[in-house]
């Protein structure tokens, strides 16, 4: 009995990590970059050019191509996301077995549970995206380095491991280089190690075959990467770094609404004891915060390389916060540590369970409750991992079912349209016989889409709603959400003018 009610708080652990990331998991229409993120080469387009045409490392296509042989056309939500969710479930694993062999049972407990539990780290897993293998293999990266500095069988097999780990890491996004602190930190523990029998310049070998590794894994793709790197890919970058847009606080309410930023800076607050040793974690913080907050004018959600420091960091602090309790036990009588922890912990998963899993209103994009709480509706800001509906599938069948062909017009982002509605339609915007239009052209109004343009040919809603009847209504749950219009070439012409 005593073995259970010790393994509970990992079990718990364990079950609201899979919940969170695989509950509901194919709810939602693609949205964010999910479709850029698919194996979709043009006719004739070797996997090689394609993979030195993106923006980002190759890892994520590469499992996009590897789901693409058993579901062809990434009909299948669920499927397609699954692979991103099973790494960021073991991301959450992993970052507490690391955390577990630096610091203790106690401490890796509160950070993998904060890790689990912040709605960041819950979004990305819900997704088509590279941030949950890039976690993943960055959690790696340092487990076994750490493993190597503590279990003399790893010695030198967690050093290389490690290091591929860490290679692959930044092979699949550029964030992977963030965790450079504390890898260094523990490569110097792992070369000062006199616990086992090994001359310096053996050691040197060592570090030299597996730097060698890191760098081959890294050569692979971006030496040719950076020479066949286009103009467009050097503006978008250009773009992230100067281009100042929402603030990294807003992004982190975003995802994590109501009281957690407040219980992330009261913790962190009660963390700045014992500061000394501290110091390799806290520059493992510092060098992505700096970089997100002072080199980069649009961190977006990139700002996860830093909360995951910050999760061991805040942990620091819940145990403070314990120390704190147990020194004022008659003043602070009425507080239980293990009582305060247990609401902590599920007042975070309620909230983040009403967030992402739960989809009877869809927060960000409506309002909803959490506790007698608003959750405001944020649907003006980017997001992405929430609850989104809009029916694109059933809107691509029904225009599979007409006979004729023609135009479309949506208020919706292109790559979303131009993905689900089929060739026999095509995007009047693109045309370069727009004004020249004969036939039907089909007007498909999303309510609160992803491109959050809720005008139409320069028309309000209410203006569609007045003039014309839709051929198509799709409700959630009694409520609108997405209609087609259908005018005919004189009609629009009218409208246009």
């Amino acid at each position: 009995m005593k073995k259970l009610k010790n393994a509970l708080p990992f079990i718990y652990l364990i079950l609201v990590t899979i919940w969170l990331r695989l509950i509901n998991l194919g709810y939602s229409d693609y949205q964010g970059d999910e479709i850029r993120a698919l194996y979709r080469p043009q006719a004739g387009q070797e996997i090689s050019n394609f993979l030195l045409n993106q923006r980002k490392g190759p890892v994520q296509f590469l499992v996009t191509y590897i789901i693409k042989l058993f579901n062809f056309a990434y009909d299948n939500e669920f499927f397609v996301r699954l692979p991103f969710a099973l790494a960021g479930i073991g991301a959450v694993y992993f970052f507490y077995k690391f955390v577990k062999l630096e610091l203790g049972k106690r401490i890796a407990l509160y950070s993998a549970l904060f890790m689990a539990l912040n709605g960041l780290f819950v979004a990305f897993a819900r997704i088509v995206q590279y941030q949950s293998f890039v976690i993943l293999f960055s959690i790696l990266t340092l487990y076994f380095l750490s493993l190597s500095t503590k279990n003399k069988t790893w010695k030198i097999s967690g050093l290389y491991l490690g290091a591929t780990f860490w290679g692959i890491s930044i092979l699949t996004h550029f964030d992977g280089i963030f965790i450079a602190p504390f890898v260094l930190y523990l490569l110097y523990r792992w070369y000062k190690d006199t616990n086992f029998p090994l001359i310096k310049s053996i050691k040197m070998k060592h570090l030299a075959f597996s730097l060698a590794i890191f760098l081959a894994i890294l050569a692979v793709f971006y030496v040719p990467f950076f020479f066949s790197i286009s103009e467009s890919t050097k503006e978008y970058w250009s773009n992230r770094i100067s281009s100042r847009t929402g603030s990294s606080i807003s992004t982190f309410k975003l995802y994590n609404p109501i009281f957690v930023i407040y219980l992330y800076a009261i913790l962190a607050f009660l963390s700045l004891s014992r500061f000394k040793e501290k110091l390799p974690l806290l520059a493992w913080f510092l060098f992505p915060f700096f970089a997100m907050e002072v080199l980069i004018s649009q961190p977006g959600t990139h700002i996860y390389t830093y909360i995951i420091p910050l999760c061991i960091l805040i942990s620091y602090g819940l145990e403070n916060l314990d120390v704190l309790i147990e020194k004022n036990q008659t003043k602070l009588k009425f507080i239980n540590n293990w009582y305060l922890k247990l609401i902590i912990f599920l007042l975070l998963f309620s909230l983040s369970h009403v967030v992402f899993v739960d989809n009877t209103r869809e927060y960000a994009w409506e309002d909803k409750r959490f506790l007698m709480l608003e959750l405001p509706k944020k649907h003006n800001q980017s997001s992405f991992g929430f609850p989104y509906y809009r029916h694109w599938e059933e809107i691509g069948t029904y225009f599979q079912t007409l006979e004729e062909n023609g135009y479309y017009l949506t208020n919706e982002k292109k790559s979303i349209a131009s993905y689900y509605v089929p060739a026999n339609l095509k995007n009047m915007e693109l045309e370069a016989d727009a004004a020249q239009l004969s036939g039907y052209t089909y007007l498909i109004y999303i309510k609160k889409p992803q491109s959050r343009n809720e005008r139409m040919l320069e028309k309000e809603p209410s203006f569609w709603e007045s003039k014309h009847e839709p051929v198509k209504t799709y409700l959630n749950n009694g409520r609108v959400v997405a209609k087609i219009y259908r005018l005919s070439a004189s009609e629009l012409e009218k409208i246009r003018n």
